[in-house]
């Protein structure tokens, strides 16, 4: 998946994944993939979305078991990254459909 086509996704997933009392907006540019801005605006859409402890979990439970070492290093080795943050939060929501 192009950083394109992941960003379209992501704008897709936010935009439909809203809870009722919390409408998230962010500007059709918004690069989520290549930006610390975007990265930013994934992050919280992730922290406060009702799904959060099973993508964490599933992340720190990935890290464990790809990488062999501690789960707060990780996870945080691996998401620390913008590309794969974005792509992380995509394969979760497309394990939902």
């Amino acid at each position: 998946m192009t950083d394109e086509q992941l960003n379209k996704r992501l704008h897709e997933i936010m935009s439909v994944c809203g809870h009722d009392n919390w409408r998230y907006s962010i500007p059709d540019v918004a690069d989520l993939v290549n930006t610390w801005q975007g990265f930013g605006i994934l992050w919280e859409f992730m922290q406060k979305h009702e799904q959060w402890e099973n993508f964490i979990s599933k992340q720190i439970w990935v890290s464990i078991s790809d990488r062999k070492i501690n789960k707060l290093s990780g996870i945080f080795t691996k998401l620390i990254s913008l590309p794969a943050f974005a792509k992380a939060v995509v394969e979760f929501f497309e394990e939902k459909k």
